[in-house]
């Protein structure tokens, strides 16, 4: 059973005591050794089920499978569908090509030019993870396809001979296609399955990436008091991440674009330096 996050889309009230009801059903139905169900659940979501004493959630629990991808699970996933592009793989040098030479091929060695400037892997999982460092695989399959498409587009209006040492996809298609691909997360995905919660992110677009709880509450518009209720499910669903280092809560780079959200601080610190984006 899957999508469930979308089955009672409109009825928030019904949401939880149904999809828990659900889980019980899941529970009683072990017993039979010919019927086997599976749930598919958002993490938030899940936590959401279960956080006011559920009855036998230790047998959930020993059911349960967390499906994650770290990341040269993605590098993999990603190369591996490349190796499917025979006319590719015959400009580059045949089928005996590594995975190592194909990124190589692929991709430039650095997105932005500088010394602090991380290579063109790190780049990618630093924006396609939200505040919960989840990497869905679609995010990054999302987001070369994108470049892919920028960088066909580019070839047509100034066409490049293409030589060994020049990487297919150019960082400016790469950038353009973060851009596109925040757009499509927030109206997809983060406002989709934010339900109840979409109000409040909406009230964080135009605004800056990193926020006290001060000037989360400005944004919000509530007491200070009444900030760390309200930011909690923010925080479940990936949307704020929090800085244990600083105390602070930023927005990821996937959402930001989308949001129309700009780098730095929406508060001011005495002799602070705006260089929000250690991350990058």
């Amino acid at each position: 059973m899957d999508r469930l996050d979308e089955a009672f889309q409109g009825v928030p009230e019904v949401e939880i005591p149904a999809l828990r009801a659900l889980l019980r059903t899941y529970l009683d139905l072990k017993e039979f050794s010919n019927i086997k169900i599976k749930l598919f659940l958002r993490r938030d979501l899940f936590r959401r089920i279960v956080e006011e004493q559920f009855v036998n959630l230790t047998h959930v629990n020993s059911s349960k499978v967390e499906i994650f991808w770290n990341d040269d699970d993605l590098r993999s996933l990603l190369l591996r569908r490349a190796m499917q592009n025979q006319p590719m793989l015959t400009l580059l040098g045949g089928e005996s090509i590594d995975e190592t030479a194909l990124f190589t091929a692929l991709f430039p060695e650095k997105v932005d030019v500088g010394k602090r400037q991380p290579k063109t892997w790190v780049w990618i999982m630093r924006r396609v993870r939200d505040g919960n460092n989840v990497k869905p695989p679609r995010n990054l399959i999302d987001l070369v396809s994108l470049a892919r498409d920028e960088q066909l587009k580019r070839e047509d209006r100034v066409p490049r001979e293409w030589a060994p040492g020049v990487a297919l996809i150019e960082p400016e298609a790469l950038r353009t296609a973060l851009t596109q691909l925040s757009e499509n997360r927030v109206q997809d995905t983060l406002l989709a399955e934010a339900g109840a919660y979409a109000k409040w992110i909406k009230l964080f677009e135009g605004t800056r990436a990193e926020h006290n709880e001060a000037s989360l509450a400005g944004v919000l518009g509530v007491a200070l008091e009444e900030v760390r209720g309200i930011i909690k499910p923010l925080v479940e669903l990936g949307f704020l991440e929090f800085i244990r280092a600083t105390g602070t809560y930023k927005i990821p780079t996937l959402y930001r674009a989308g949001l129309s959200v700009t780098q730095g601080k929406a508060f001011a610190t005495i002799g602070d330096i705006d260089d929000e984006d250690d991350e990058d």
